[in-house]
């Protein structure tokens, strides 16, 4: 009997511990997601900062791959209010989903 109860202990602790690993395995899957969009989206940033010549105003998406992945991103040039000023946002989605996984947003002057 006693070797049953131990037995039960033993599988309900393996259990737990699989279960564990699972969650961890999906949490560190999810954070380099998260990290690779990061950088997508810091990427696009330069890109916009690094032009010399005054940016388009809108919205415009792209699709790329990076990492063995596909995302899409989505760019945003506005107004910002200020002379001069424009607003530039980057924001990193899943090729196939709505949710946003990075963004970067800053300002930039296009004074002469």
């Amino acid at each position: 009997m006693e070797v049953l109860i131990a037995l039960a202990i033993l599988g309900l602790v393996a259990a737990s511990i699989v279960t564990l690993i699972g969650q961890s395995t999906r949490f560190i899957a999810d954070q380099e997601e998260k990290m690779l969009a990061g950088m997508l989206a810091d990427a696009a940033m330069v890109e916009l900062l690094a032009r010399r010549s005054a940016l388009e105003r809108g919205e415009t998406e792209k699709a790329r791959t990076f990492a063995g992945r596909n995302w899409k991103v989505k760019v945003s040039v506005e107004a910002a209010g200020f002379a001069g000023l424009v607003r530039l946002e980057a924001q990193v989605l899943r090729e196939n989903g709505p949710q946003v996984l990075a963004r970067a947003l800053t300002v930039k002057s296009e004074a002469p």
